[in-house]
């Protein structure tokens, strides 16, 4: 047997998979190991057949016991309670090097000592901290701090969120990954300085921060920053417009340190010295020992580490001249690596990392002598680009729910140029710019002429959001059908010409079939009426999804403006429409919105709404009959008249049937009305109505709005209503309660927010009448599931700890 360790990765990745999902004692997965080897080995030994699945299966079994053994471990010492914060001191030691964007500094430390009140604790954990900063000279302070630095400081302790919403980032899990199980939030004048230790880590940050300060001397503003990710593995100086054209078109790999980047450092190194004379196994010596030190200096990510690992035993099969082969050295990298950490399994740059690897080195070699070039770089350059592509294709819109179009022709054009030329000569002009900036700067001056054109191509196809395709997460059978038929498309047309005639079309046929099946809609569903309530904090945004497909969106939430001094501002702001809601209908595979409604004009209501009509595609907008009345308000017509989406003005009584069996009204404000009107006054008001249930939609309606539909209107009783004005006092009052006899209540809320909602008044009037109540601030995102059969509502967060999510039945 050629591979014993590619097999053994393998059954260790599935293991820890069962581990995770299955659960299970440490105790009795090993045993269940021990057997496999003793039974296998008994009978490898007298029949010499069955090694392969001996090692599968033992290293599943020993992989899933090592997995929790691990994950029975990994839990705080340190007694906080869920939903809740408690105030210590913490005594520790910089984890991480202190990284400052805008006002705000997050670094790790490990603790030593821990003081809840009277009470101390002798616990070493790592806790994520955040401090917020007053002004300049503070972020000038903590730069000057390292790792290993010995510091105490007081914060408020509190457990990190679960996602709020369905696909979004799970902070939570991304951190308990880490070891991290609590984040610590206080002020720099709280923090004080114990000792500075020395470190190499800390020595390797300094001499990291020199190179940064060399590229900011050789590089243009524009292209420093791409060059510090690109070279040092820097993600946070890359321009944040820069890493979302890249991102958008599929190259954000060229962003992060990867095996690309390992192996150019190699390459360069290996043929500089091979160049000025220095013997093969000498050369494969040095390259042997700068490895660590560049895989420790770019951040020691998982990419960076299994190149490491795999270029490392290629160079020690070089000095020993003996025989290597790359798929064994992948199945080493993956074991140390999950030996070392399981929970890199779960990590989405771990996945693309070893699975692109592994299909690179399987189908190269046969899919480029079938590309019918007389050309054979040419020809290997397409396999690859092609290999790449297919296999980080269900990883992708798994992990970021979108693909793009064009990734496959961007990649074939720009990661050559980049791989062959810019990193080289970047890497070129770095090494020779320590000596003096003088002797970087012709290297720095040609590389950055091919970054401004390589940018200048990209603008285009990354303003073309119609070849983004969003894509809601497949399923785990759909991503085993995936793998199968690439696999046998593999095999088809990497054989012979009898092969090729009689599997060839056929496997093209399943292989399509299966990417058609993972597109939204192409399986037919149950007749059901979706209904998410999207927690946006402080504001409104609510998504219809009717059976066939149709979308509706009403409001889009918004960040509330908060002017910034220069020093605050951060490489990314966080925006509502951006971060939360186009994220949340990409994971719902949505492209196009065909009524989004505005009911009034508050910038919580509509401040996300404009990234939803840059992104995807919006055919009509429905909204109040005033005339624009703020700036935010006026922007997002003016996009909406330069797109050429038709705006319609609601109508009171104007009703419309997305499909059979769903209807939704206009009930409120009137069109030619002499009163005048606040925006919260003018409020679209909507009725939905399917299979037999009710949702009222009265966005910021107050009580005076509330009394003129209720006279102007004969309602049916509310099965679901969502409480206006977010719980304020000036809305949801006692005869609107008494006329629509809610049986549920929703209200759209944010967390702590300065309005003080919901009113505490408000809420005592619901729960007096028996209704429940939902609020985005407590369950995160609400989910209303209506079908024909009944209603099913879901919360995103339960409401208290251990609870499962919650669910009604109707």
């Amino acid at each position: 047997m050629k591979r014993p360790f590619f097999v053994l990765a393998l059954g260790w990745a599935f293991g820890i998979g069962l581990g995770q999902w299955w659960g299970g004692t440490w105790l009795v997965w090993g045993g269940l190991g021990g057997a496999v080897l003793l039974v296998g080995g008994i009978g490898y030994y007298w029949r010499m057949r069955g090694l392969v699945l001996t090692l599968f299966f033992a290293g599943c079994f020993l992989g899933a016991a090592h997995f929790r053994g691990v994950d029975v471990n990994n839990r705080s010492q340190i007694p906080v309670p869920a939903n809740s914060s408690v105030q210590a001191v913490v005594e520790g030691r910089m984890d991480t090097p202190a990284k400052v964007d805008g006002d705000r500094v997050e670094l790790a430390i490990r603790s030593q000592r821990v003081r809840l009140g009277q009470r101390e604790l002798n616990v070493e954990e790592r806790i994520q901290f955040q401090f917020r900063l007053r002004n300049p000279g503070e972020k000038q302070a903590v730069l000057r701090l390292g790792r290993g630095t010995e510091i105490v400081t007081t914060a408020k302790l509190t457990r990190p969120d679960p996602p709020r919403n369905p696909g979004a980032f799970d902070y939570r899990g991304y951190l308990r990954r880490q070891g991290i199980h609590l984040l610590g939030e206080g002020n720099l004048r709280d923090v004080r300085i114990l000792s500075e230790t020395f470190s190499i880590r800390r020595q390797l940050d300094r001499l990291r921060d020199r190179l940064e300060e060399r590229l900011d001397r050789l590089y243009p503003s524009d292209h420093a920053g791409l060059m510090k990710g690109m070279l040092l593995g820097d993600r946070e100086a890359v321009p944040f417009e820069t890493e979302e054209n890249f991102r958008s078109l599929g190259l954000v790999h060229l962003l992060a340190i990867s095996g690309l980047h390992v192996g150019v450092f190699v390459g360069c190194l290996y043929g500089i010295l091979t160049w000025v004379g220095v013997t093969r196994e000498k050369t494969a010596f040095i390259c042997l020992l700068f490895l660590p030190f560049y895989a420790m200096l770019t951040g020691a990510g998982a990419p960076v580490i299994r190149a490491a690992v795999m270029a490392g035993m290629g160079l020690v099969a070089v000095i020993l001249n003996r025989w290597k082969d790359s798929l064994s050295f992948l199945g080493l990298a993956a074991l140390v690596m999950l030996w070392w950490n399981p929970y890199q399994l779960m990590e989405a740059g771990f996945q693309l990392s070893f699975m692109v690897t592994g299909a690179l080195l399987v189908a190269t070699g046969p899919l480029s002598r079938r590309i019918p070039t007389p050309w054979p770089r040419f020809n290997q350059l397409m396999a690859v680009t092609l290999i790449a592509q297919m296999a980080s294709f269900p990883l992708l819109i798994y992990h970021f729910h979108e693909f793009s179009l064009l990734s496959f022709a961007v990649n074939g054009i720009v990661v050559p140029v980049m791989t062959a030329l810019v990193i080289p000569l970047g890497m070129l002009s770095l090494v020779m710019g320590l000596f003096h900036v003088t002797l970087g700067f012709w290297p720095a001056w040609i590389s950055s002429k091919l970054l401004s054109g390589v940018q200048y191509l990209l603008s285009f196809p990354a303003s073309w959001t119609g070849f983004r395709i969003p894509w809601a997460p497949p399923s785990g059978m759909w991503m085993a059908g995936y793998t199968g038929s690439v696999l046998y498309l593999l095999w088809a047309w990497s054989g012979g010409g009898l092969r090729r005639a009689r599997h060839g079309g056929l496997s093209w046929m399943i292989a399509i079939v299966v990417v058609i099946a993972s597109l939204p809609g192409s399986v037919g569903g149950d007749r059901e009426l979706r209904i998410t309530f999207i927690d946006v904090g402080q504001g409104d945004a609510t998504l219809i999804e009717t059976p066939g497909g149709r979308v509706i969106l009403v409001d889009g939430g918004g960040t509330l403006p908060w002017q910034k001094e220069p020093w605050q501002k951060r490489r990314k702001e966080f925006e509502v429409g951006r971060d939360v809601l186009v994220p949340y209908l990409k994971y719902r595979g949505i492209r196009r919105v065909d009524w989004m409604v505005m009911t009034h004009g508050d910038a919580d209501h509509i401040g996300g709404l404009r990234a939803v009509v840059e992104e995807l595609t919006v055919v009509r907008v429905l909204r109040n009959p005033l005339p624009p009345g703020t700036g935010l308000e006026g922007e997002l017509m003016g996009t909406l008249f330069r797109r050429g989406i038709p705006v319609t003005v609601s109508k009171p009584g104007t009703w419309w049937e997305p499909e059979p069996g769903i209807r939704l009204q206009v009930l409120h404000p009137p069109v030619a009305d002499p009163k005048p009107r606040s925006d919260n006054e003018a409020s679209v008001v909507l009725l939905l109505t399917a299979f037999g249930h009710s949702v009222l939609l009265p966005a910021d309606l107050e009580e005076s709005g509330e009394q003129e539909i209720l006279e102007r209107w004969q309602l049916p009783r509310i099965d679901f209503l969502k409480v206006g004005h977010h719980g304020s006092r000036t809305s949801t009052g006692e005869k609107w309660l008494e006329t629509l006899r809610p049986r549920e209540a929703i209200i759209s809320v944010g967390r702590g927010n300065r309005f003080g909602h919901p009113a505490p008044e408000v809420v005592d009037r619901l729960k007096v009448r028996g209704i429940r109540l939902w609020r985005t601030d407590q369950h995160g995102a609400i989910i209303l599931r209506i079908r024909p059969q009944g209603v099913k509502v879901e919360s995103m967060i339960p409401h208290s700890q251990g609870c499962r999510r919650e669910k009604l039945r109707i």
